[in-house]
């Protein structure tokens, strides 16, 4: 993964309002924090998250397909695959927790990288717009973890335990 210089705003706000941690946010906060943010392109094969290791970033997919596995080393299971306008390391970012998983980069990708050094001072400067963000990633987690819910009570009702 490398960082290159900023892609125009211009191209790249369309993409970023569709992104859910960003809903309800203005223009303007939207581009206030693309500008405090790095880009990184990252090719076919490499791994953006590592199961286990400590988590720093939120990675919101620009261009690309990311793969997210489970116990990767072992026995691997995908349990999502990503592309443009989805975002990947929240819940372990928020959390303070070692990633859960290994995000797989499935094709060359653009990334805008949003630090745990953005996001504290983002809290500094502007705490509504920090509680707005901290809000929605919240219920992208919250919408994640419901999804898994029912993934799991679809296979628990599969094999008779539930």
């Amino acid at each position: 993964m490398y960082a290159h210089n900023k892609t125009s705003a211009g191209d790249i706000l369309p993409i970023l309002k569709r992104v859910t941690i960003f809903s309800g946010l203005s223009e303007k906060d939207i581009f206030s924090i693309y500008e405090s943010c790095d880009i990184v392109d990252a090719n076919s094969g490499d791994v953006i998250l590592k199961e286990g290791t400590p988590a720093t970033e939120i990675f919101i997919l620009l261009s690309g397909r990311i793969t997210i596995m489970l116990n990767v080393d072992q026995t691997p299971l995908e349990v999502g695959d990503f592309g443009p306008g989805h975002c990947i390391g929240e819940a372990s970012v928020i959390g303070i927790q070692n990633h859960s998983a290994t995000a797989i980069v499935m094709e060359n990708t653009s990334l805008l990288v949003l630090s745990r050094k953005v996001l504290m001072l983002l809290y500094q400067q502007n705490a509504v717009l920090f509680s707005h963000l901290i809000l929605n990633i919240a219920r992208e987690i919250a919408r994640r973890l419901h999804h898994t819910d029912e993934i799991l009570l679809h296979y628990g009702r599969k094999i008779g335990q539930v």
